[in-house]
């Protein structure tokens, strides 16, 4: 039953450290009383012992006397004197004992006994004296010679006249008479009263210290009881108040207690805190019940705005998807033929045309995918790429993008990038050009006269990592202080005239930040009103090899694809006919589908090796398609990849769950296609798969194996001639670089060097180089001192016998007639040209350059023409443009004359 006694823990805490306290008094008081009786008992045991060892070691002493007086006597040994006076005159063991008797505080009965036999030994001596003097007279021993205690006893007139035998006899009878005896019991009696006195007084005292610690021992008892009572009486309170309440209390909780119960309760008990306890958890669970009512109505309320949010969610990414979808298929197109026509042959003019509509519908991507990719920047969803890509060609595509812009506007664009800048990065390309890009339309929007600058630098190189720093300025309207402050929220402009002057969104610079934290970097904005802004943000990239990128053409991946048999399933007509095309120029046997019945149909019928499945398609989807496809083919089926111009998340997870094994967007992207099939098809390499029967084995005597280089570029001489160029710009001197890094000693940078001329030799066809870029490699990597000193020798002769062949068949090769150049005045007229181009920053320059490059290289002195194309080459275009100036001055010259 629960107990009625209310008693507070603070109570019950005070009552066991006052029994603790009690029991630790009781115990001290205990042990000290118990040590204090023993040790009593034990002194008392030591003084009886002690006091009946001196009485025997008082009465041996004077029986010690008596024996050696006695022996001096019949023997007349003077040693028995001798050790006589040293035991009273050194010894003193009479004296000690009377002494340590004192110490002892020995009654005064016992002491005056102790006087009394001490007197009458002394006594005793004096007979013992007389003795001694008459053996020492009758033996004629002289006073001086005596010990001074018998010297100095006189004898009486009568013993002076004995004779000498006479003297012996009277100092044997002496000694021995009734007198002596008495005297000699006269000394012992007192000793043994006193031990007698002495052994009752000492019992007794033992006897007191033994009852002390009799009553000692009881009273360890009686403590011993006490404790065990008041414990017991301790955890009787403990039990009753404490612990039989909180088992209880847990009892319930376990097997009894359940949310579901609206009526469940504590039984208060034990102390006032356990039950408060038990009355608080009593009102929190009826609080409990009643909040829990009131949360399943709000739960109920919350799932049906939840399934009502989930339903706008759903309409939001259809409405998404739909948008994507309908903007895609029309750029699917644009970008789809622009890939076509860029693999026919165009004038300079027409080319670079080509090139800004490509770049054009690529920004236009890049503007649908920022906007669908906003919902994952929000969800933190955003992820990057790392691929490798040229920096330089990706600043100048930038900036041939926006520079028409420019011009409209009268504004000059320039960019600049630091020598130490790598060339060839990793990291997500896209993103990179979509902040620079958003950072250039900024500038180009918001500035009315002046100019837009665009600098690359390098802040840090780690390794293979480099922390690149891009400032894009603008002499426009600036930013105000507090503007700057928001500049980067969202949905912020610098003020709302800002916005109806000229126009945006907002998003742009939101994005911007989001993308640059992505990359490990900072976005930052310094600028004064009226004067201009610059924009600074750094990322993160990785530095990669500068090695000549492979190419990947149609003509190498024709053979690629050859023989290979595909079904391209596509509803809308004008995206049918563009994808097939671009299939079959890649080698594919190509069937079309514009429904998913007949693509069912077509695949049941015809082994394929690949199909590629549009997913929006009328009837049937290519969801279910693929699935119809995957029941009837089975293990059988073959790789079904998803093409659709639906961007937003989830359709990559749906296309995998479909059965799908792999997932493209559209516009089409003719490189990534190419790789998804190389995957999906299981093709590894491109360079073994080219035809043996079609490519002729190169001749071993040969130099350059030209056939097989254009070849391998599917017949393209102007993009081989481009190689070839590039290959004597960059590399006609490696052979000084390899030797300085053999000189220091540093092996590795020689071999990766190595590495990549063997692979540039054999993509230009350069036999004899690539054979001996191979030697010199291996000699290099086995630290072969002798061989590297041969084989470099090779490589040199090598490398610049190649380099004037190439030099000489790039001279051969025709110009393309519309920059043909016959007489000086035309010669004239391009420089002319070329010239104006270059101080308009126009890209149209590189081309003319390209025509008049071998005319000035015939022309120039090599000093001219090396300064010359280094300053076109790193796009010192001003100072180009004034050099050719004065070349033009000098050449009308020198005709005049």
């Amino acid at each position: 039953m629960p107990s009625k006694i209310l008693i507070k823990q603070s109570t019950i805490s005070a009552l066991m450290l006052g029994i603790f306290f009690f029991i630790s008094i009781l115990l001290g008081s205990s042990i000290l009383y118990m040590s204090s009786s023993i040790k009593d008992e034990q002194t008392a045991e030591k003084r009886r012992t002690e006091f009946k060892q001196l009485g025997i070691v008082l009465a041996n002493a004077s029986d010690y006397l008596t024996d050696e007086a006695r022996k001096f006597a019949v023997t007349r040994d003077e040693i028995h004197m001798n050790k006589y006076w040293k035991e009273i005159n050194v010894t003193k063991t009479r004296d000690n004992v009377i002494s340590r008797l004192g110490e002892l505080n020995s009654p005064s009965e016992e002491m005056a006994l102790l006087a009394e036999a001490k007197k009458n030994s002394d006594a005793l001596v004096d007979t013992e004296r007389r003795s001694m003097r008459l053996v020492l007279d009758a033996l004629g021993v002289q006073e001086e010679q005596m010990p001074p205690e018998v010297a100095s006893f006189r004898l009486s007139v009568e013993d002076q006249k004995l004779s000498t035998e006479d003297k012996l006899t009277k100092a044997r009878n002496i000694m021995f008479d009734e007198k002596y005896d008495f005297d000699k019991r006269s000394i012992m009696n007192p000793i043994a009263k006193f031990q007698q006195i002495m052994n009752v007084r000492l019992e007794a005292e033992l006897e007191i210290a033994r009852n002390a610690t009799n009553r000692a021992a009881i009273l360890q008892a009686v403590l011993a009881a006490i404790i065990i009572c008041a414990v017991a009486g301790l955890l009787r309170i403990l039990f009753t108040q404490v612990t039989y309440p909180i088992k209880n209390y847990t009892e319930l909780l376990m097997k009894v207690f359940s949310f579901s119960k609206e009526n469940f309760s504590l039984v208060p008990e034990g102390s006032l805190e356990l039950r408060l306890l038990a009355k608080t958890f009593n009102d929190l669970y009826q609080s409990f019940q009643e909040e829990l009512v009131k949360r399943k109505c709000a739960e109920d309320k919350m799932k049906v705005a939840k399934e009502e949010a989930e339903k706008a969610n759903e309409a939001k990414s259809e409405f998404l998807a739909n948008m994507s979808h309908e903007i895609r298929t029309p750029l699917n197109t644009i970008i789809g033929y622009h890939y076509l026509l860029n693999s026919t042959e165009f004038a300079p003019k027409q080319k670079q045309y080509m090139q800004n509509v490509g770049m054009a519908a690529k920004s236009l991507l890049g503007i649908i995918n920022e906007i669908l990719d906003f919902s994952k920047i929000e969800a933190g969803r955003m992820t990057l790429e790392a691929v490798e890509f040229n920096l330089y060609e990706t600043i100048k595509e930038l900036c041939s993008m926006v520079q028409i812009e420019a011009r409209r506007k009268g504004l000059d664009l320039r960019y600049e990038i630091r020598a130490d800048v790598p060339l060839y990065v990793k990291g997500d390309t896209t993103r990179l050009k979509q902040v620079l890009l958003n950072l250039l339309a900024n500038g180009i929007k918001f500035t009315d006269k002046g100019e837009l600058e665009v600098l690359v630098e390098v802040l840090r190189k780690d390794g293979n990592q480099a922390q690149l720093r891009f400032n894009v300025s603008d002499t426009g309207i600036g930013i105000s202080e507090e503007q700057m402050k928001r500049l980067f929220e969202v949905f912020t402009q610098g003020d709302a005239s800002t916005s109806r002057k000229y126009g945006g969104t907002g998003l742009g610079l939101a994005i911007c930040k989001k993308i640059v934290g992505l990359m490990a970097g900072e976005i930052s904005v310094s600028s004064v009103v009226g004067t201009g802004s610059t924009f600074s943000f750094t990322a993160n990239l990785g530095i990669v090899d500068q090695a000549l990128v492979p190419l990947k053409e149609d003509k190498l991946n024709q053979y690629m694809f050859t023989a290979k048999k595909i079904l391209l399933v596509e509803d809308n007509q004008i995206n049918l006919q563009m994808t097939k095309e671009i299939l079959e120029n890649l080698g594919f046997d190509t069937d079309t589908a514009q429904r998913g019945f007949a693509a069912v149909q077509m695949a049941g019928r015809t082994r394929y090796d690949a199909i590629l499945m549009d997913i929006r398609m009328p009837e049937m989807n290519g969801y279910e398609t693929t699935r119809r496809i995957l029941e009837i083919r089975g293990h059988e089926a073959p790789p079904i990849i998803a093409l659709s111009a639906d961007a937003v998340e989830g359709v990559a997870e749906k296309a995998k769950l479909a059965g799908m094994s792999g997932y493209l967007t559209k516009p089409l992207d003719p490189l990534k296609l190419i790789e998804i099939l190389k995957r999906c098809l299981g093709i590894e390499t491109t360079d073994d798969l080219l035809p043996q029967d079609n490519v002729p084995a190169p001749d071993q005597k040969m130099w350059i194996d030209y056939k097989s280089g254009i070849e391998r570029l599917g017949g393209k001489q102007e993009k081989y001639k481009h190689i070839l160029e590039r290959f004597i710009e960059n590399h006609e001197n490696d052979h000084n670089t390899i030797n300085q890094f053999l000189a220091i000693g540093n092996f590795d940078e020689a071999k990766k060097l190595l590495h990549v001329l063997k692979g540039i030799s054999a993509n230009i066809g350069a036999i004899k180089l690539n054979e001996a870029s191979l030697r010199l490699e291996n000699a290099v990597d086995y630290r072969d001192e002798e061989e590297i000193y041969k084989e470099k020798h090779q490589f040199e002769i090598a490398l610049k016998e190649s380099c004037n062949r190439v030099a000489q068949f790039v001279a051969g090769l025709p110009v393309e007639p519309e920059v043909i150049i016959g007489e000086n005045h035309n010669i004239r007229n391009q420089l002319i040209k070329l010239v104006k181009l270059l101080e308009e920053g126009d890209s149209e320059a590189s081309s003319v350059y390209a025509s008049c490059k071998y005319f000035l290289k015939k022309e120039l002195s090599s000093l001219d023409y090396s300064q010359l194309n280094e300053k076109i080459s790193t796009y010192n275009l001003e100072e180009a443009a004034e050099y050719l100036k004065r070349l033009i001055a000098e050449t009308r010259g020198t005709q005049t004359a």
